[in-house]
């Protein structure tokens, strides 16, 4: 019994330590929830800390990227102002600018590459902005690597007394050595222009947007140059004969008798390029030596007859009526091959006014017929008092033979390098800028590498690259082009709702003649009670896929006639001025939308060189964007 009734607390009992024994073993229904909200928050607060410690890690990153792009780009400004002028270039000082220039591409490219950095590019929203900041870091790093070294060296190649010809010969080994780093150089310009190009900046933030816009569009200027400099690099050395004797004509433009590439081809000369040796084989006078070709020497197209006449296939004074110098010259070497039987290579032509600039500081040059010739009198020389002191000759032949003898000795006598060879590479860059050095090659691989560069002299009709052209012709045989200044404006005006945008071309002439004193062959056929009349006429040219809306002259409606050249439309009139008159034609001018609302426009403006240099002005303005 006892052990009965000691059992029944001990059994009670015993219920209590089991129960016990399981919550030591199970834990309590109700301790466990509270441990793992307890755990669960421990896992969130480190988790909290964890992304708060990666979205600052990757901001600070983010901040470091930027800050040294930022310097990046103030070394990369450095530098472009270092190599614009390759005649001033110290390449120590430049390679000291890379140098710096590489130090901060390589920080910012670290702080890009930082695996935290790279995970966060992946995530919605800020992932797309962080992204495109290491995509622009890596391209601009690349370009710090890849390129700018390349241009150091090949500024240092090209400096003047390297390039500038001696003896008559031009050294083309720095030329062929410097090639394939621009050929590399331009292949990375464009690679990256590519990259930029594909990012998306519909989702990124303005600041990230920003460096986006900024980076592509100093890569359009890079590729600006090195596009050029590459083709360039491959063009001189075959066609200075490396590869083989070349045989080109020289065509000298007269701006005093002005046509829409510059002035008539006057005098010429027959150059023959050997492994950079130049020598001068023949020299003609257009009018004479080649004369009048009936029939015409090609078939022209209705457009160009309607536009210029025949008279381009017949007279070789007239051959660029058409701005297009391509057409030019191919009509021109025809008739050279019909008259002598043989065939050339390709065309040069420069004006006096290319002569004068490359002939700065240079000695002055004896011409024959007791005349000296500089850089400061070469145009009025060979423009204007050549006519004067040639008058009593009936047939101007001894006129003919002076200005051939006189540009054919300037020629030589540079190439001979009796001009200082900083002159002679900055006047060369100075006469491309205002189109007054042409070429065309016979060869169509060459053709096609020079007609992307400034001296090809074609009529462009890309409608992705407005351009607007304003070209003169003279429209009697007189030579009073050499009193002409002109003053060409464009001004943006409204948007259309289609996205094109209207423009207006105005062009301001003035005839700035002496009243009298000049010989006949000057002042051509006019009524002497009417006194000199310049007579021009004007063509003007809309961009690709635009059109020419009207005209005025002076405020009043001025018909105009049309036409249509290389599938761009033109708008013509003549102009006739008396001693001291001016005038001013506006034109109005429908330009093609161009595609992206952020995109600035720039239009290209070409106009006919004349001996007064054109004082020009252009507007930028934002694109009009394109209705879907």
């Amino acid at each position: 019994m006892s052990a009965s009734s000691a059992s029944a607390p001990g059994g009670s009992g015993g219920s209590d330590e089991s129960a016990e024994t399981d919550e030591i073993a199970g834990g309590s229904p109700r301790t466990e929830p509270r441990r793992g909200r307890v755990l669960l928050g421990w896992i969130m607060v480190v988790a909290g800390v964890l992304l708060l410690f990666t979205v600052v890690w990757v901001g600070w990153r983010s901040y470091q990227a930027y800050s040294h792009l930022q310097t990046a780009s103030t070394q990369v400004s450095t530098l472009q102002g270092q190599l614009d002028d390759i005649t001033g270039t110290d390449p120590a000082v430049s390679a000291q600018t890379v140098e710096r220039l590489q130090e901060e591409t390589g920080s910012a490219r670290s702080a890009v590459d930082d695996p935290l950095f790279r995970a966060a590019t992946v995530t919605p929203f800020l992932g797309a902005n962080l992204d495109a900041l290491r995509q622009v870091t890596l391209t601009v790093d690349s370009l710090a690597t890849e390129v700018m070294p390349s241009l150091v060296d090949v500024a240092e190649t090209l400096q003047p007394s390297k390039l500038a010809p001696s003896n008559g010969t031009i050294d083309l080994s720095p030329i062929e050595r410097i090639s394939p780093l621009l050929q590399s150089a331009d292949d990375a310009v464009n690679r990256a222009r590519a990259t930029i190009a594909g990012i998306a900046r519909n989702d990124l933030v303005q600041p990230v947007g920003n460096a986006v816009g900024d980076l592509s569009r100093r890569l359009d200027s890079a590729a600006d140059v090195t596009a050029p400099a590459a083709r360039i690099a491959r063009l001189l050395p075959p066609m200075l004969g490396a590869d083989g004797p070349r045989t080109y004509l020289v065509v000298f433009q007269n701006p005093a008798e002005l046509r829409a590439t510059g002035g008539i081809f006057g005098s010429y000369a027959v150059v023959r390029a050997d492994r950079g040796r130049i020598t001068i084989s023949e020299q003609g006078a257009s009018s004479r030596t080649l004369g009048y070709f009936n029939p015409p020497v090609a078939q022209l197209s209705q457009n160009e007859i309607e536009l210029y006449s025949e008279l381009m296939a017949q007279y070789p004074m007239d051959v660029n009526f058409t701005p297009d110098f391509p057409t030019a010259a191919q009509l021109f070497t025809k008739m050279y091959r019909v008259r002598s039987g043989q065939s050339v290579d390709g065309v040069l032509a420069l004006d006096p006014v290319a002569l004068s600039y490359i002939l700065k500081g240079a000695a002055p040059i004896d011409v024959g017929d007791g005349v000296s010739v500089t850089s400061d009198n070469l145009v009025s020389i060979l423009l204007s008092t050549a006519y004067k002191k040639f008058d009593n000759n009936p047939d101007q032949s001894e006129r003919d033979a002076f200005l051939a003898k006189a540009t054919g000795t300037v020629f030589t006598d540079v190439m001979t390098g009796k001009g200082t060879p900083t002159s002679i590479i900055s006047g060369l860059r100075k006469a491309v800028g205002e189109r007054r050095i042409l070429l065309y090659s016979n060869d169509p691989a060459e053709q096609a590498d020079i007609a992307t560069t400034g001296v090809a002299g074609a009529i462009d009709a890309d409608p992705a690259r407005p351009s607007i052209g304003v070209f003169l012709n003279d429209g009697t045989a007189a030579k009073l082009g050499y009193y002409l200044k002109n003053d060409i404006r464009v001004v943006a005006g409204s948007c259309r709702s289609d996205g094109r945008r209207d423009l207006t071309v105005r062009v301001t002439m003035r005839f700035d003649v002496p009243p009298s004193g000049l010989p006949p062959y000057v002042t051509g056929e006019f009524e002497p009670a009417k006194g000199y009349r310049l007579q021009t006429n004007v063509l003007v040219f809309a961009p690709a896929s635009g059109r020419i809306v009207g005209a005025t002259r002076d405020g009043a409606a001025l018909a105009i006639g049309r036409g249509q050249d290389h599938s761009r439309e033109v708008g013509t009139t003549t102009v006739v001025l008396t001693p001291g008159e001016s005038t001013e034609l506006v034109f109005s001018v429908l330009a093609p939308a161009v595609a992206g609302s952020e995109t600035a426009v720039v239009p290209r403006l070409e106009v006919t060189p004349g001996v007064h240099p054109t004082t020009l002005s252009v507007d930028e303005y934002p694109s009009c964007g394109t209705t879907g």
